[in-house]
């Protein structure tokens, strides 16, 4: 029964995600409609990234790996909320009031190689933009909340407001207006934030912690310790800084290339990161309280015994998904994105990345897995200190591979490159601490050799049938273009 529970909630929270990454596809879709490739993209998706850089650290980061296990160990978990509520509020807005009134400076700080003009027509961008963060570290923080209910589908859902927010935003733009258009994807973004809240709210309006954290007020009893909470959040914060501070330089170095090659990077990873959302993020969202409420109970062989069954199912779904995208790189790219200011060599160099990325979609996948245990187990340090290397690492090989490519327009490549190379040193740090012992006890040969046959097969069929599939986008593209008419 308890199998069906977390196959089922994982089948939730990925309908959730997948309905999230549509809307999320066609919200990228306008966005290269509106804004293509080029210098009013790079803008906007540096406004959207230094919200992003700080969301992944005060929330989805070092915020989440830390509060979850804190809480179930605390003994008064209304009055633990409240505090860390209150705390973590007061900095993000401080955090957000301190962006908007130096915005300029900022913005020079996530996209060095800049113009002075281009980032005095991004600041004013970037101060709006970066409100999101506030209203999504609430909803983070209600998220955790919910997920230690086992109720996922609110929080994978909720994320599909930010894609329809955008969406709706271009009803009212044109493509003549590049500019405008920023403004009111901008408004749109912070708008989508307030919306996730209410609706997390409402989801948990009638739940028991909300009404412990009431009474902890009512009753004057919101005295509780956090040291623990802190002390894990430190070291998560730092695990989450190298990660972010990793997507950092990435946009930092495009910004010293050919103009659009930010633009090239968001839509190739925004294509990469559908089936890692969709398989290892659901995945992992679904696994963490299992694995810890095992490891809690010193239940290591059932933990181990789940850990084999979702590292056998992650594994199939992010190697399928893999051949998938790597085969039919340029026909997804051309479908999804080719049209009004997003050109035909843009769909060219995209694709190109989108490959580059997908190399690294199974060890990206799968240490978000392992890395599962090292939270379980409190060892946010460890985690941190290989979120560092790994750093190091992507940094180093986007420099030399960037170096060593010849023609300016490919040379975006060698980030994505760089990100796939990290992802293996990244998967072997966590393997390492997860236990090679542990992985040959889930690791099954009979399992991987039947696999190993399948996948070939799979390979080799779509390989033959690649023509049939490229006609069938074609005739979903045409449909979509005459109910569509305006976007398509």
């Amino acid at each position: 029964m308890r199998k069906n529970i977390v196959l089922k909630n994982f089948i939730i929270n990925a309908l959730g995600i997948l309905f999230s990454r549509i809307m999320g596809v066609l919200r990228d879709i306008i966005l290269a409609l509106y804004l293509g490739a080029g210098i009013y993209s790079d803008i906007f998706f540096v406004a959207l990234k230094m919200p992003a850089f700080f969301r992944r650290i005060f929330a989805e980061g070092a915020f989440g790996q830390a509060f979850l296990p804190s809480f179930l160990k605390a003994s008064k978990k209304g009055a633990f909320c409240l505090n860390v509520l209150l705390q973590f509020s007061i900095i993000v807005f401080l955090t957000c009031v301190l962006v908007s009134f130096f915005a300029e400076f900022f913005t020079k700080i996530f996209a060095f190689g800049f113009s002075k003009e281009t980032i005095i027509l991004a600041a004013p961008l970037v101060s709006i933009n970066f409100w999101y963060l506030f209203f999504i570290f609430l909803v983070t923080f209600l998220g955790s909340l919910l997920n230690y209910k086992q109720n996922f589908f609110i929080t994978s859902f909720s994320a599909s407001f930010f894609n329809l927010f955008v969406v709706i935003a271009g009803f009212f733009v044109t493509q003549d207006k590049p500019l405008e258009a920023l403004y009111y994807f901008s408004y749109a973004t912070v708008l989508s934030g307030l919306a996730q809240l209410i609706w997390h709210i409402f989801a948990l309006k009638n739940t028991r912690i909300l009404k412990s954290m009431y009474l902890s007020i009512k009753l004057k009893k919101t005295k509780t310790s956090l040291d623990k909470f802190h002390s894990t959040f430190t070291h998560g914060l730092l695990g989450s800084s190298a990660n972010q501070i990793s997507s950092l330089l990435d946009t930092t170095i495009a910004s010293f290339l050919m103009a659009g090659s930010i633009s090239y990077l968001y839509y190739s990873n925004r294509v990469f990161q559908l089936p890692l959302a969709l398989f290892a993020i659901a995945l992992s969202q679904v696994s963490f309280p299992k694995i810890l409420r095992h490891l809690k109970a010193n239940e290591e062989q059932k933990a181990l015994a789940f850990m084999q069954k979702a590292f056998e199912y992650l594994s199939m779904l992010l190697i399928l998904a893999s051949i998938v995208g790597i085969i039919l790189a340029k026909e997804i790219v051309e479908f999804l994105f080719q049209r009004g200011n997003f050109n035909q060599e843009d769909t060219k160099i995209t694709a190109f990345l989108l490959q580059a990325y997908l190399l690294g979609l199974l060890p990206f996948g799968l240490q978000k897995l392992f890395s599962l245990w090292l939270y379980a187990k409190f060892k946010q340090k460890i985690a941190a200190i290989i979120a560092f290397k790994t750093l190091f690492i992507s940094a180093f090989f986007s420099i030399v591979i960037i170096l060593l490519i010849k023609e300016e327009a490919y040379k975006s490549l060698g980030i994505a490159l760089a990100s796939s190379i990290s992802a293996f040193y990244l998967l072997y740090a966590n393997i390492k601490e997860f236990g090679f012992k542990n992985l040959w006890g889930i690791f099954r040969v009979k399992f991987w050799l039947i696999s190993i046959v399948f996948l070939s097969l799979f390979a080799l069929g779509l390989f033959e049938i690649k023509d049939i599939l490229i006609q069938f986008l074609i005739e979903i593209y045409h449909f979509l273009k005459v109910c569509f008419n305006g976007f398509f």
